[in-house]
């Protein structure tokens, strides 16, 4: 009987060895490539961030979608006209208490994240997440130079990671 009991416990040993040998290898193969950015690269985009947080706390709706573009046909493009104000009247409709940026994830150089926490009322509290909701942002990289889009599923560029 105690044959059976060594056995069957090697074989279960080497049966969870070889389980989680195969999974290493199955997740070194699948990582993605990382994107290496440069501190210019990452201080460019943390001033675009914070520079969108000031309008946001000051309720500077012009200057917020000032900062906004859209990525289509590998080309940035401004909110303009119909667009413009369409963008200006929804904003103002978020009753907007603070914001402070509470993360940055860089995948690529066309999709990426600025996650922006928005106090939507006035007893809320930005550091306890309390009456705060997010927004995001997507840092795209066109002719070497950073601008804000908002993070859009459908846009250019987007995949799902």
């Amino acid at each position: 009987m105690m044959k059976y009991r060594i056995f069957y416990l090697a074989l279960f040993s080497s049966l969870l060895l070889l389980g989680c040998k195969n999974k290493q290898e199955k997740t070194n193969y699948i990582a993605p490539a990382a994107t290496i950015y440069s501190a210019a690269d990452s201080a460019a985009i943390l001033s675009l961030a914070s520079d969108y947080i000031s309008c946001m706390n000051n309720r500077d709706y012009d200057g917020m979608v000032d900062m906004l573009y859209y990525f289509k046909d590998n080309r940035i493009h401004p909110y303009e006209g119909v667009q413009r104000d369409s963008l200006i009247r929804g904003l103002q409709q978020i009753p907007i208490y603070g914001a402070k940026l509470f993360s940055v994830r860089l995948h690529s150089n066309v999709h990426n994240e600025i996650g922006i926490l928005v106090q939507l009322v006035a007893d809320g509290d930005l550091d306890s997440e309390i009456g705060v909701s997010k927004f995001y942002l997507n840092p795209v990289l066109v002719n070497d130079e950073w601008h804000l889009t908002l993070l859009d599923t459908t846009a250019d560029g987007y995949s799902e990671l």
